[in-house]
């Protein structure tokens, strides 16, 4: 196993050892390099989405993450590391089990902007006219209108959209978070059209390495934001459909990945048929989002197999939440049953 001295994946410089560190949110392993990273110690490399959450409140100085991202960029990066002797590894014996760092730096170089009202004119006024950024407020406006014409126009102007988008898909139950899932599989599309797929891709990399183990799984709408950048890009990320069925087994991704299978199979139902022979034990899951879900696509992709199935759900009068059109809805199973029956999967009633 070989041991260097451990250096900031962001400047370069050697950084000290990690030392317990009393906070606000408790006392973590941390230290600070001079270019203004944070760094949280996960001695074991068992708890990576614990430290990974504590590098982002460390930064931040609050855990209001949900807040991370509303005018500022952050980096994240981590490596194998041994606390004992403050060394990184760059390779491990088989079967041995080493620390983590995990590194987070804040760029603050985004304008932040107050805005006043709804109206078309204050949002103009939160766009920093030589700069093209927009703030995460004056978005926020954007879908609350649902002018996503709009957003794309911001997007051909502001690279940092789409981090902006993916921040604001925090929470589900909100119409909004919603509207930037949505809304972020547009601004995908356009970017993809005008010669950056590459960015769009390089988004993608990121949601997916946010529902991986190395993350801790955080991504916590990274499958409804994937299953809109496929929708709306299907011939150039197509091969991500089956990375992201993949993901299936993880619990609390399992909901989102199926409704944007659902979402991709409204448009190119060719993409995700081949997730008709493992969809079968979907429809006894205890999560009611998974028995819901299922059932849609099963309505949508029309195969006669899991059409059976659903017959089982007919008496399901579980309710869950059901994005459709712009707006949330509150769906119960046995409703979204009805709608197949009736051949109107693609328009959930209320």
């Amino acid at each position: 196993m070989n041991k260097y001295t451990p250096e900031c994946p962001f400047c370069g410089k050697s950084i000290t050892a990690p030392e317990k560190t009393k906070t606000d949110f408790g006392e973590i392993i941390a230290g600070r390099c001079a270019c203004g990273a944070v760094y949280v110690c996960d001695p074991t490399g068992h708890n990576m989405g614990e430290a990974y959450m504590d590098a982002l409140a460390l930064a931040k100085g609050d855990w209001k993450l949900d807040e991370m991202n509303s005018d500022e960029a952050y980096l994240t990066n981590d490596m194998d590391y041994d606390l004992r002797t403050h060394s990184r590894l760059y390779s491990k014996s088989t079967g041995q089990s080493g620390g983590k760092l995990i590194f987070v730096k804040i760029s603050k170089d985004v304008m932040k902007e107050e805005i006043g009202d709804n109206s078309q004119k204050s949002v103009s006024k939160t766009v920093d006219a030589k700069r093209g950024h927009i703030s995460k407020k004056a978005l926020r406006v954007l879908l609350e209108q649902g002018l996503y014409g709009d957003i794309v126009n911001e997007s051909l102007a502001d690279k940092g959209i789409i981090r902006k988008l993916i921040s604001s898909a925090y929470d589900k139950e909100d119409v909004v978070s919603w509207r930037a899932i949505e809304a972020i599989g547009i601004v995908a599309g356009a970017l993809t059209e005008g010669g950056k797929s590459e960015t769009v891709r390089d988004a993608v990399r990121r949601l997916l390495w946010s529902m991986g183990e190395e993350s801790g799984g955080i991504g916590w709408s990274a499958a409804e934001l994937i299953g809109e950048i496929i929708r709306n890009n299907p011939d150039e990320f197509a091969d991500i459909a089956p990375i992201l069925w993949s993901l299936r087994e993880e619990e609390m991704f399992r909901p989102g990945i199926l409704w944007a299978m659902g979402r991709i199979a409204e448009v190119r139902p060719d993409l995700v048929s081949f997730i008709a022979r493992d969809m079968r034990r979907m429809f006894d899951d205890k999560n009611p989002a998974v028995r819901g879900y299922a059932a849609w696509v099963a309505g949508i992709l029309g195969e006669e197999h899991l059409l059976e199935n659903v017959k089982g759900l007919s008496g399901d009068e579980s309710e869950i939440d059901f994005y459709h059109n712009g707006e949330l809805l509150k769906k119960k199973v046995a409703g979204i049953v009805e709608d197949i029956r009736n051949k109107k999967v693609n328009e959930p009633g209320k």
